[in-house]
This record gives structure tokens, sequence and C-alpha cells, in this order.
């Protein structure tokens, strides 16, 4: 659906996006809430490289992207309790292989982007008027990355060897255009919270292993506005606090946020519920700098063994101390110490935090293609599901585990370069936020919404 300017101003207002307690199972959103995105799937051939049985590929993408079940769709669906809808564009739902006048060799997202536009406008398909997002499927074409998407805008790139995608890496690609960056941890040793060293990633697919068996985190929810204000709460003073299950079905507090000097943590329960979060079971914490919850760093305690989990810890800088005391299927029971006050043993209840980022900061139809983003973050490269000969070594439809504590070089590009952040292969290229961004992406939205306004109006 479309937002007029009075609901625009809500959004930046941060007053109420909800994400309701039905967990998984997602409920129907109200009309206002719920935010579709035509997604336009576009197979592209090169002049050195062609689909083999595009035929197949076209039916796999259609079914990855917009299936039932199992699909980006479906994904997105249950963690936003049906806040985003990721619909096909056009009827036939996958559109091409169209050959571009270009080689893929090179690898050149910058260039196989603009072409597939000029290609689409030919036809008469204009991002905004007849498609939000676009995504771009190619053959392998022998590129480090199995997949690129630009962050916090509507492009996505995916390779397609053997006419399979994988749906892990089109979910973490569309995670990128949400504005989420690749997430990575940290390891800090117990009373020593602010002498941290990097370490494995966090529980979701945009980072740390999982793919799409592991649903997003707190922090991503928070950011995209899928929290309601009573689901997310801060606490103010020592107490003892239920954490409910993040994607369970009952209703009540998702994400305890803790004071943490200038910064914060945001603690959260997660646990398999209706086959996301597969393998979880415990309390996991995040650390969030100026206000940057899509960026939340996973914290570990200690050690850099195990999942994360945490059970107490204690920080002598900030006179904090965390327990976490039992946990079951009705929640995990939580004490926060502050300034050496022991908490009461009866549960209690913080202040409700409003949302506070304006997310989704606009539509992605209102989006400039050059809109600064924001990309901070490590990744693990995701899995691929064939090798450099085409053979296939792991075609589950999503990435399993990866290396946790892989490195990447930083590429920041050029000057009007496509900001991307890059799944896959040898290499992560990091993009860099710029001054700005927030405001800059607010003023698309407007004249965009002006634009459309005044063509209306002729």
């Amino acid at each position: 659906m479309r937002l007029g300017l009075k609901q625009i101003g809500g959004v930046v207002a941060a007053s109420a996006t909800l994400f309701t307690g039905s967990g998984v199972v997602a409920s129907t959103a109200a009309a206002d809430d719920r935010r579709e995105n035509r997604v336009l799937v576009v197979m592209v051939d090169f002049q050195d490289r062609a689909h083999v049985g595009p035929a197949a590929v076209k039916a796999d993408f259609a079914a990855k992207y917009f299936g039932a079940e199992n699909s980006l769709k479906s994904y997105y669906d249950r963690v936003s309790s049906g806040k985003t809808a990721y619909v096909p564009a056009v009827p036939e739902k996958v559109i091409g292989p169209f050959k571009l006048p270009m080689k893929g060799a090179g690898c050149n997202a910058g260039e196989i982007k603009m072409k597939t536009l000029e290609l689409l406008e030919a036809k008469g398909l204009k991002r905004g008027e007849d498609y939000d997002s676009l995504s771009m499927a190619s053959p392998r074409i022998g590129c480090s990355w199995s997949g690129l998407g630009s962050i916090g805008g509507p492009y996505t790139w995916i390779q397609a060897p053997n006419a399979f995608a994988n749906l892990g890496v089109v979910v973490h690609e569309f995670g990128h255009n949400l504005g989420y960056p690749h997430q990575p941890g940290i390891v800090c040793q117990d009373g020593r919270l602010t002498d941290c060293v990097n370490g494995r990633g966090g529980k979701s697919p945009m980072g740390g292993g999982g793919g799409t068996r592991v649903g997003l985190t707190a922090t991503q929810l928070i950011h995209s506005g899928w929290l309601t204000a009573a689901e997310h709460q801060r606490v103010t003073s020592s107490g003892t606090f239920t954490l409910r299950s993040l994607y369970g079905k009952q209703g009540g507090l998702r994400a305890l946020e803790v004071p943490f000097g200038e910064d914060k943590l945001v603690l959260e329960y997660r646990r398999p519920e209706g086959g996301l979060d597969e393998g979880l079971d415990g309390v996991y914490a995040y650390r969030v700098t100026k206000q940057k919850y899509a960026g939340a760093l996973q914290l570990r305690v200690g050690t850099n063994d195990g999942d994360g989990a945490i059970t107490r810890f204690t920080d002598t800088a900030h006179k904090l101390k965390v327990s976490v005391t039992a946990k079951d299927a009705a929640g995990a029971r939580v004490e926060i110490s502050m300034n050496g006050e022991a908490p009461p043993t009866d549960t209690a209840a913080a202040p409700p935090v409003e949302p506070v980022t304006a997310a989704p900061p606009a539509h992605p139809s209102e989006l400039k293609d050059d809109a600064p983003v924001t990309h901070e973050d490590h990744e693990p490269p995701a899995d691929d599901t064939t090798d450099d000969a085409g053979t296939t070594t792991a075609d589950s439809g999503m990435p399993g585990s990866t290396p946790d504590d892989a490195s990447h070089a930083a590429d920041t590009g050029t000057e009007g370069a496509e900001r991307l952040a890059v799944t896959g292969g040898d290499a992560t290229t990091l993009v860099l936020s710029t001054a700005g961004a927030a405001l800059l992406l607010l003023l698309g939205t407007f004249l965009g919404l002006a634009g459309r306004r005044r063509r209306a109006r002729r």
C-alpha cells in the first residue's frame, strides 16, 4: 500500500508500529500498518554467460521469493507479524531472461543494475510506478559473492548456479534493503565489559549462521518498528523481569533495554517457536551504540564458545549485574541489579519504550538511488550451493553454519558508487555510513510523495 503524508509523519515521529505477541504466526495487520513491497524479479543473461534451463530457474525463483512456505515472503511475514508483505510486481512473478549488452565477467554490479533498468524502462516498467524493489537473478558468472544488497535501498543481485536460488542469501540481501548491516559479535571478559574483542556473530540471517532457520534479533525488530512499546521496555532501577520468547505466542515483554553508560544492552529470550530459532534456548544480549539498533553486536561473556547465551555477568565499571535465574516455555526470569542495589524478588514492569528509529524510513519506491546507507559490520560468507565447476555442494535452500569469526577486507568504493553489502565468496565489502542519512531518506520520501501528487493533478 502507499503511505500518505500524515502516515509518513507518524512513522518519522516513531509513534506506533506493532509486533504482536502471536509470534511467528502472522497476525492480521491493520491496513494502515501493513506495507506491501512489489518485487520485480528479473532474470538477466550476458554476452558471455546465460542461464541453463531458464524455465527451471524461473520456477525456482518464483517459489523462493513468493511461495506460501520457505520463501522470502513467508519469512518476513512471520518475523514482522504481517507488517511487511513482499508481493510479485507482475502476474508472472519472474520475467526474463533478458540478454544485457555486456559481459558478466568482472561482476560489475553497478553496470548490471543500469543496463537492467534501461531494459525495463524500454519495456515500460518504471521503479516506483510499476515496482518497488528490483532483484536481478544472474547465472553463475564467477563472482566472489553469492549475493549483493544495497543497504537501505531497493536493489539485490542474486547468482543462480545450477538453476537454484539460495533462500538464505535472498532473505539476507533483503535484510540489507531493510537497513540491517552484517551482524558480528563481541567477546568481553566478565567484570570488564569495556574490554572486548571481535567474536562470533548474532542470531539472525544477517550473521552467525543459521540462515532462515532463525528469526531476526530483538534489536532488528526494534529497528524495523515491529515491536510495540509494551514489548520493548527500558530498565530504570533494579528489578526482576520476565522475558517472553521472542517468537512465542504469549504476550508481554520481549526486549529488555538496560542502560550501559552512553550505550545500552538489549536482552531477548530465544527458543524454538513455530519453525524459527532452531537450536536456540537462552537469553542473548546485544550492545547498542548511538541508537543504532540495526547494527547491534551480540555480547558474549568470558568465552567465544557455545552459542553465546548468557546466564550472568557483572560489569564493575557501570555497577551492573545481570542474572538469568530460570527459563522455560513460559519465559525467562531475569534479575537486574543497578548501582549495587539488590533486585526485588517480585516480577517488575519497566517503562515502555516507544519506537525510536522510524523504520522502515521510507517505502522502497520513495528511496533515491544514491540515498546514503549505513553499513558498519562484518559477516561470515554465506554458504553457496555450487563450486566454480558447477558441482552441487549443498542444496538445502538456505545457508548452514559458517565460520563465525571469518575476517574480511574493507572496500569503501568510490564517490557515487553503488553502496553494497557482499554475501558469500571470498570477500565482504564494507560501506561506511554518511552524515545525514536519515534526513536525506526522509527528504526523498517527501519529494517522492510530492512528485506523485503533482503528477496526479495533471
